[in-house]
């Protein structure tokens, strides 16, 4: 991603959870982000 706030850990780490089908909400809580970031 371009430009993002997010460190490339936690980027990877959702990018993991919506390849496996996760719902935005639990990949946030998962990861420990906003979950309308």
């Amino acid at each position: 991603m371009r430009k993002s706030r997010l460190s490339h850990c936690k980027q990877d780490r959702l990018i993991e959870h919506f390849v496996s089908g996760s719902t935005a909400l639990t990949a946030a809580s998962l990861c420990g982000v906003n979950r309308k970031t």
